[in-house]
């Protein structure tokens, strides 16, 4: 039996500051293998979650990227709760189905006490997979008081230091339409001009799950558009991520995607060398949204790792 941490008993809210914080978190079941529940922040921010698989497993925690929802890692949840993983996934706020920042602004601090705030609502110590935004804010919420306790990290194409141009060109496309889409399909072309690596591997599909349908019929993304002051600020980051690369100990993996628009040979070569226990592994054929271009390979490539993860765990029981 895989010995846990027991969280359950962690208090999510502060009832005594906020009225709206006396209510229960929510749990509703999907389907027969997802699980959502939702659990609240001290400024009252509703945090959506979705749980796979046996939730008496140990537990994999994956937080998605700037402007992606918790629908991103939907296939790998699924594959990881087969493998034996409890998997889970939030949407940050301002994304997806959490809510917006009640005044409209955003920094990332508050990323990072949502975060501990997810953390400490499993029902063990996880393991992190964190894609691009997310893996930030975990290595800082890890490496930073109050330190929150993780079993491993697999940062997905983000490094202490990254490409701007990159960073140039999400904004970019991000600031697009800022008067949303006619119709799902014109939305779908906006975002195969966006990535044209995928116009010929796969379909856009689901798209309806990253937009909101206004009261006028048309369609808007997701995330919420003050968000993108946030990000313009992201470069100050730098000097505090690679403090927290230099006190990581975590087992830790870098993964990295071959065709990346942020992450090149190197930026991976600087994290490793801030952490030189680390892992890292490419995948070719992926640009930065790894999962998403290639999840068979991204599977595949954390594979090993996770499995001595798990063996790692078990021996300790």
């Amino acid at each position: 039996m895989h010995k846990t941490q027991n969280r359950g008993n962690a208090p999510l809210t502060n009832s005594k500051s906020n009225p709206i914080l006396k209510r229960m978190e929510a749990v509703r079941k999907l389907n027969d293998d997802i699980r959502r529940r939702q659990i609240w922040t001290d400024d009252g921010v509703r945090l959506s979650l979705r749980y796979y698989g046996d939730d008496r497993a140990p537990c994999i925690l994956m937080a998605h990227g700037f402007g992606q929802t918790q629908y991103a890692w939907e296939e790998t949840g699924r594959r990881l709760a087969a493998a034996g993983w409890q998997a889970v996934s939030y949407d940050a706020r301002g994304h997806g189905e959490s809510d917006r920042s009640p005044n409209n602004e955003y920094d990332f601090e508050q990323f990072i006490e949502d975060f501990r705030r997810v953390c400490d609502s499993l029902p063990n110590v996880p393991v992190v997979i964190g894609a691009s935004m997310g893996g930030l804010i975990a290595l800082l919420a890890h490496s930073e008081k109050p330190k929150v306790e993780l079993r491993s990290l697999v940062l997905v194409d983000i490094a202490p230091r990254w490409d701007e141009r990159g960073v140039t060109a999400m904004l970019d496309f991000m600031r697009q339409h800022p008067e949303g889409f006619a119709t799902l399909e014109e939305a779908t072309e906006a975002v195969r001009g966006f990535l044209p690596h995928r116009r010929r591997t796969r379909k856009t599909t689901n798209l309806d799950r990253n937009l909101r349908q206004a009261a006028n019929g048309r369609w808007y993304w997701h995330w919420d558009p003050a968000m993108l002051a946030l990000v313009e600020k992201s470069s100050n980051l730098q000097t505090r991520l690679q403090s927290a690369s230099r006190r990581l100990k975590l087992p830790a993996l870098l993964v990295s995607g071959g065709m990346s628009e942020l992450i090149g040979a190197e930026h991976a070569e600087e994290f490793l060398k801030l952490a030189p226990h680390a892992e890292h592994v490419e995948v070719p054929n992926a640009a930065h949204m790894v999962a998403g271009d290639a999840n068979d390979h991204f599977l595949s490539a954390i594979a090993p790792f996770l499995k001595r993860q798990a063996a790692q765990g078990a021996s300790k029981s």
